[in-house]
């Protein structure tokens, strides 16, 4: 028997649909492979996000311990040069990341003792008094009280360190009786002025610190430690004055200060927060280069989940940005500097003196 011919409509379809087969199982294989590579890549990348976060966590660990060592290191040499008051200052900043560091318990203890074992101002080196610029009114029989009650009254509140209380007694002691002991008065209403502007510039009132101390730099020039104080106060003004309205500006101040001093009114933490927020405003406009850089120096300080989020869509978004090939307007994209060193600060207007006396 005669095998039959398939017909070519037949032959047609059986090789159209090997093809097909074919091609689907080419598409498939093709699948299996892309599937296996992305699952390749994101393993590989995993791993490398959790060695970067290893590796950072690891510098920034690395990081802190440094400035431990320096700012323990810094204490020491505040303790042995006589400022008692910013060796304390160091040492209890560094005990409140490591309450366990041993070397700066001692040197805090020591501090401590040292600050109680103060002498009296009088015996303390002090630079030589300018003469004051005008002359104080003689004294006339109308005294209000005897000089020599009211001198040992101010001695016995220096050595009880109540400042607050010198102050008047012993400027209206001044004006009462210009010419009795009246090197051991300018010494005493010096060092009166420095103690003050230094409790105060701690503390809230930072301007009517400084006020305090240009009296006192009237009288004498202003030691070391103490012209570092006022320094960092400066820094500490700005930064907060462009706080919210120039957050670029509040960076380039926190910043120094931050390397300066640290444990200065948080200075290390307010430029976390200024640095976020400048990359937030960055983020906002959809600018993810600069924010992209704001995030990376936010996060050598600290990391969290937040920040790290934001970092990641930063990076995606500056990697996905059309590169510009050339300035139209003719001036540079804004780019975010290292801290600046060498570059000058905002001129900081003198502060008003207050017309009321103290």
């Amino acid at each position: 028997m005669s095998q039959e011919a398939v017909p070519p409509e037949h032959s047609h379809q059986q090789a159209v649909q090997h093809r097909s087969r074919r091609w689907v199982r080419r598409t498939g294989l093709l699948l299996v492979i892309t599937a296996a590579l992305l699952a390749y890549f994101l393993i590989v990348g995993l791993l490398g996000w959790q060695s970067g976060r290893q590796k950072l966590t690891e510098a920034q660990t690395a990081a802190l311990a440094e400035e431990l060592t320096k700012q323990v290191a810094l204490a020491r040499s505040d303790l042995a040069d006589g400022r008692y008051a910013l060796a304390q200052e160091r040492l209890s900043w560094v005990l409140a990341r490591a309450p366990t560091n041993v070397e700066a318990q001692n040197l805090h203890q020591e501090t401590l003792t040292k600050l109680e074992q103060l002498l009296t101002p009088q015996a303390t080196q002090a630079p030589t008094l300018q003469p004051t610029e005008t002359p104080l009114a003689t004294s006339t029989p109308e005294a209000l009280y005897d000089p020599t009650d009211r001198f040992a009254e101010i001695e016995q509140l220096i050595e009880e360190e109540a400042w607050q209380e010198v102050l008047p007694l012993l400027t209206d002691f001044q004006r009462q009786f210009p010419d009795y002991e009246r090197p051991a008065t300018d010494q005493w209403l010096y060092d009166t002025y420095i103690q003050l502007g230094l409790s105060l510039m701690d503390g809230e009132q930072v301007e009517l610190g400084m006020f305090y101390l240009s009296q006192a730099r009237r009288l004498g020039d202003l030691p070391t430690a103490v012209a570092d104080y006022e320094t960092w106060a400066e820094l500490y003004l700005q930064g907060i004055a462009f706080y919210g309205t120039n957050w670029d500006a509040s960076a380039y101040y926190f910043r120094n200060l931050c390397l300066a001093a640290p444990f200065f009114h948080d200075s290390c933490e307010r430029l976390y927060e200024v640095l976020l927020a400048f990359a937030d405003q960055y983020a906002a406009a959809e600018d993810w280069c600069p924010a992209q850089l704001l995030y990376e120096e936010a996060r050598q300080m600290d990391i969290t989940p937040g920040l790290a989020q934001k970092l990641e869509q930063a990076i995606s978004g500056c990697l996905a940005a059309t590169p510009t090939p050339e300035v139209i307007t003719g001036t540079l994209p804004i780019t975010i500097t290292q801290p600046i060193t060498a570059a000058e600060p905002f001129v900081i207007p003198p502060f008003a003196t207050p017309t009321s006396e103290p």
